[in-house]
């Protein structure tokens, strides 16, 4: 069954987009993202490779995609950060491993224009919005898989199925990030001894539960950083990590930036 994935907003903005905000180095976000821009002008580079993001083009990247971006004059720039929960790491490797240009659909901008026309407005229904926004989300990445060849969508149920054993593990961590997390106790979960569990775990998921522990934490944070006000130091202890100093190790780590660079912006939209 994969009823336990939907798609959970982080933010959504339109905005006239300068060069200097979206002189990016190379970075790597753990929401994903999905933009619109009113013309051509802002390019994104993935492995070394020029991608440029045309005009009135629909495009997501995939949480854990590392790229960079530039832009050449200013832009009216639509965006929404959102998180896909419920997939596993293995997943993002074999399907959504890089930027992805959405099928060409009429009626799939046009949503998106209605939603900007709405943003832009003086006055927004918040909850009506969202509910909209996520249907695009759900309609884009539905015409993106129809488009990916049936035994590649055979091998994304199984990995999706896979999970399953490890399931009460995953669910635990995610409701429990700051909380001492060992593998022993979420073996018991899944009524597993520890080694087993483990090796499990790690065939499941593509990741030790430590080091899916530890993204998770990270991801958690990153989105804190981005939608709260609270402290670099209140946002480390509630995720987890001992002190400012590891979490910004670690966060730099998986991120490319620290936690203060990606605060004030460094990421842009």
């Amino acid at each position: 069954m994969t009823d336990t994935i939907h798609i959970r907003l982080l933010n959504y903005q339109v905005l006239l987009l300068r060069p200097a905000q979206w002189q990016l180095p190379r970075v790597q976000s753990h929401f994903w993202r999905f933009y619109m821009n009113d013309r051509d002008g802002a390019l994104l580079d993935y492995q070394g490779t020029p991608y440029p993001l045309a005009g009135e083009q629909l495009y997501v990247i995939p949480a854990e995609v590392r790229f960079s971006a530039q832009l050449a004059h200013p832009l009216r720039h639509f965006f929404v950060h959102f998180d896909v929960l419920g997939l596993s790491p293995i997943i993002y490797r074999e399907i959504f491993a890089a930027p992805i240009c959405l099928p060409a659909s009429l009626s799939l901008r046009q949503m998106v224009h209605s939603c900007i026309q709405e943003m832009t407005g003086p006055q927004q229904e918040g909850l009506i919005l969202e509910i909209r926004l996520k249907a695009i989300l759900y309609t884009g990445l539905t015409q993106y898989l129809q488009q990916i060849a049936p035994a590649t969508l055979q091998r994304y149920f199984q990995l999706t199925n896979a999970l399953e054993p490890v399931l009460p593990a995953i669910e635990y961590v995610d409701a429990h990030l700051a909380e001492p997390l060992l593998c022993k106790d979420l073996a018991a979960l899944c009524h597993m001894n520890v080694d087993y569990f483990s090796r499990r775990f790690r065939e499941c998921v593509g990741q030790t539960p430590n080091a899916y522990i530890q993204l998770q934490r990270v991801k958690r944070a990153e989105q804190q950083l981005l939608l709260t006000n609270a402290s670099i130091e209140q946002i480390a202890a509630r995720h987890g990590f001992g002190s400012r100093h590891y979490f910004s190790r670690i966060f730099t780590r998986h991120t490319g930036v620290s936690p203060a660079a990606y605060r004030k912006g460094l990421l842009g939209s």
